[in-house]
């Protein structure tokens, strides 16, 4: 910390005078003028200090203590926070040197025996305005020399100008000179002990805190009486008790000083609200830093952001100021301006060690895991809004297709596909005639089966099968786009379907899912939603009510009003219920969504999704606290189809485990789902993957890491939500070696993959790998991203070990 400035005639007067000014007047005037024009300045602010005017023992009484106060805050800067944003803050440069003619010569010093009082004080201004003009050795010696007549106020002086220059010993040489004179011992003794605590001699430290409260009476008096019995305090460490004498100050002289302490006094009991409250009573530019910091820690980050702007127009270059911007900007999604403090602070020294100044521990954001806030603000949470929901919906609900409506039925009938079959669209084959029809359709078919069953991974296995004899047959890619979609692979998703919708532009459907999964990996698909709006006037559609969908489709995701559904009626495919209520979540309508899910669970009574939405939808804005018996009972009242959560889409084991999370049942149903795992002899890897999840919502991350390590390592389930989902359950178990390569190999399979990028540019600022973290920050930066799952804290343990 920079040692406060000394000002021998107020302590709380600026000294940024011009010192030029100063002497012209000064030879205008005689000896009692100068002492009158010394004190004029505060005599105006304050005037019971007019008395003093003609009291030249109470004047220099006056400077003493004024001397002293002003150096007050140094001892508790360092001793109770280890640091401070002004121990850090670098010194603004020196002003131009100005010649002091009426300063004494050392010289006549020497040669006088004795000294007038009020020349004594000039002389000791004067060295102070050498030191602060640079001219610090001629200021030391005019000290030493003062010391021959006044062997308390200049030993004091000397001891902050030791501090200033943080030669601690010899500080303390001259305060206990200082103490030795009898006079204004407290106020000498507690900067000692400073300077002890520099010097790590904690015993040193208490034998001046107990000098300094053993003469605290003698400065009842004075104006900084308070201040210095708070400082007592603070030492001593009852933090507590000195907020009594901070918040009822003896006088108003010392207001600013009294507030900074107030301030960390606060902090240290975590009541950040009443440290801002006593910092900005008196706020100097100096303290925006500080008033920043603290609106940070509250979460405040749009007013850190604005007071750490306004501390870096007066300290431009300050490292604390900057470092605390850029995690600001980080907390607000400002990537863009991180990655700019960032270039600025390597642009000479990639490894600048100020960029280590705050270090970060990267975590799980708490509002995720929070069983309260979640029954809170579950319509709130992104899972909800943005439109993910209502994306991840219309995928679970889509579609798939067959391109040979007789040989398909034929292979569909005889596989005993029922459940689903309204699910199913015919399409024109564009393939020629050859025995490779037969084969695809016996894969496509054989992979409806499978997706009647829930196994979306071995019906996904079945269509790539299909695709390697016909890679370039839009129905191919259409069906995986929609397997890919509905394991959360949406970048694969988006190449499938934009893959098919450029092989058949006349596929509205797959350049509207296209949109879709583009919009879901941060992707601008303006490009592809004004070709087909271009285009769909022209297009030939089979019948009156596939155009109605594709439009409403169409204006769903151009965020166009829809002006009602009844074209809807009483349709069986789900596919058009489902954008309704994408549609009714969107527009914040309850009504519009219940009516939607209760079509389809007319369809399908034990569809998992169908039946959680509705109930969800019903109790729409409402506290899930109150419901939450309702919604855990759910699962068995109706006999849901259970396999969907275990095999099928992500959204029903998703909505599963979020729901028993939200009604506190997670850990009543772990041990059901073990039972199932150990009784299935094949395809247990959606079994795992709920245990997964289950155990991450529960806080149990080191065996959801374990559950995940099994199904990437053995069951080869290496798809990058699997790899993404295991480095979450790897960052909260404390692995955080573990969660990068995870997130290395998922960033790479899902090139979009947002989340897996912050991630990663957090955990290499962790390490302090801050190339690495810009990089990462800046393939973020250039969209609305804001992570779900991703947060970080201010690391102190390096801090309070070096403290220690």
């Amino acid at each position: 910390m920079a040692a406060q400035e000394v000002d021998l005639n107020d302590p709380n007067q600026d000294t940024e005078s011009s010192a030029q000014a100063e002497q012209d007047s000064e030879q205008k005037l005689g000896l009692g003028q100068r002492i009158a024009a010394l004190i004029s300045p505060i005599a105006q602010k304050f005037p019971a200090l007019n008395a003093l005017k003609g009291n030249k023992k109470a004047l220099i009484a006056l400077i003493g203590g004024g001397v002293s106060a002003l150096v007050l805050i140094i001892s508790l800067v360092v001793f109770a926070f280890s640091s401070s944003e002004e121990e850090d803050m670098p010194p603004p440069p020196p002003p131009k040197p100005a010649k002091i003619s009426q300063a004494p010569q050392v010289e006549q010093l020497s040669k006088k025996g004795s000294i007038d009082e009020s020349e004594l004080g000039q002389m000791i201004k004067k060295a102070n305005i050498l030191y602060e003009q640079g001219d610090k050795l001629e200021a030391l010696d005019l000290f030493e020399h003062i010391a021959i007549f006044s062997q308390s106020l200049a030993g004091y002086n000397l001891g902050v100008i030791k501090l200033k220059e943080k030669e601690y010993a010899q500080a303390l040489q001259s305060f206990d000179l200082a103490i030795e004179s009898g006079e204004d011992v407290a106020v000498s003794a507690i900067n000692a002990a400073y300077a002890a605590h520099k010097l790590g001699k904690q015993n040193l430290v208490d034998y001046y805190v107990g000098i300094s409260s053993s003469h605290l009476f003698e400065s009842s008096k004075a104006p900084f009486y308070s201040f210095l019995y708070s400082l007592v305090d603070v030492y001593k460490g009852f933090y507590f008790e000195s907020l009594s004498s901070l918040l009822n100050p003896n006088s108003k002289a010392y207001q600013a000083y009294n507030n900074r302490l107030a301030a960390r006094v606060f902090t240290l009991f975590n009541d950040d609200y009443n440290a801002l409250a006593a910092l900005k009573k008196t706020p100097a530019k100096k303290d925006n830093l500080a008033i920043a910091q603290l609106h940070a820690r509250v979460g405040e980050y749009k007013q850190a952001r604005q007071y750490m702007y306004e501390y870096l127009n007066a300290f431009a270059k300050d490292p604390h100021a900057l470092m605390s911007l850029q995690l600001i900007e980080l907390k607000l999604g400002n990537f863009k301006e991180s990655v700019s403090i960032l270039n600025r602070m390597m642009r000479q020294d990639e490894k600048n060690p100020d960029l280590s100044l705050y270090p970060i521990r990267v975590k799980l954001k708490d509002e995720l895991f929070d069983i309260h806030k979640a029954q809170e603000n579950f319509w709130n949470r992104k899972f909800e809004h943005e439109q993910i929901l209502g994306y991840k919906i219309v995928y679970y609900y889509a579609p798939f297709r067959v391109f040979d409506a007789k040989q398909g039925l034929g292979v569909i009938q005889e596989g005993g596909i029922h459940l689903k079959i309204d699910n199913i669209e015919f399409a024109k084959s564009a393939l020629g005639e050859g025995s490779g029809i037969a084969k695809v359709n016996q894969n496509i078919a054989l992979a409806l089966r499978e997706v009647n069953q829930n196994n979306i991974r071995k019906a996904r296995d079945y269509m790539l099968k299909a695709l390697r004899i016909y890679p370039n047959h839009a129905i191919l890619h259409y069906n995986i786009g929609v397997l890919y979609a509905q394991v959360g692979d949406y970048d694969s998703a988006y190449t499938h379907f934009l893959r098919a919708y450029h092989l058949d532009s006349s596929d509205v459907l797959s350049g509207l899912f296209a949109v879709v999964a583009g919009r879901l990996t941060y992707r601008n698909v303006d490009r592809i939603l004004s070709t087909i709006s271009a285009d769909f006037a022209d297009i030939s559609f089979e019948s009156s009510e596939q155009k109605a969908f594709l439009l409403c489709f169409l204006r769903y995701l151009n965020n166009v009003p829809i002006e009602d559904f009844a074209w809807i009626g009483n349709a069986k495919k789900p596919i058009y219920h489902a954008l309704k209520s994408a549609y009714g979540i969107a527009k914040r309508d309850p009504q519009m969504s219940m009516e939607s899910f209760q079509k389809i669970q007319e369809l399908y009574p034990k569809d998992v999704v169908a039946n959680v939405m509705y109930e969800l939808a019903r109790f729409f804005r409402r506290d899930l606290k109150e419901v939450a018996l309702e919604l855990n009972e759910l699962y068995y009242k109706r006999d849901l189809d259970m396999s969907s959560i275990y095999f099928g889409a992500s959204l029903a084991r998703e909505l599963y485990i979020y729901t028993s999370f939200i009604t506190g049942t997670l850990l009543s149903i772990e041990p059901e789902l073990e039972k199932k795992l150990l009784s299935t002899n094949d395809n247990n890897a959606g079994i795992l993957q709920v245990l997964g999840l289950l155990n991450i919502y529960s806080g149990h991350f080191e065996k959801a890491f374990v559950y995940y390590n099994t199904l990437i390592d053995d069951l080869k389930e290496d798809d990058p939500q699997t790899r993404f989902l295991g480095a979450v359950a790897a960052l909260g178990a404390g692995r955080h070696e573990n969660a990068v390569a995870l997130l290395q190999i998922s960033k790479i399979e899902s090139a979009t993959n947002l989340e897996a990028k912050f991630a990663l540019g957090l955990l290499y600022q962790e390490a302090k790998n801050f190339k690495a973290a810009r990089d990462h920050y800046e393939q973020v930066s250039s969209s609305d991203f804001v992570s779900e799952y991703f947060d970080f804290d201010i690391d102190t343990s390096p801090m309070l070990r070096e403290y220690n």
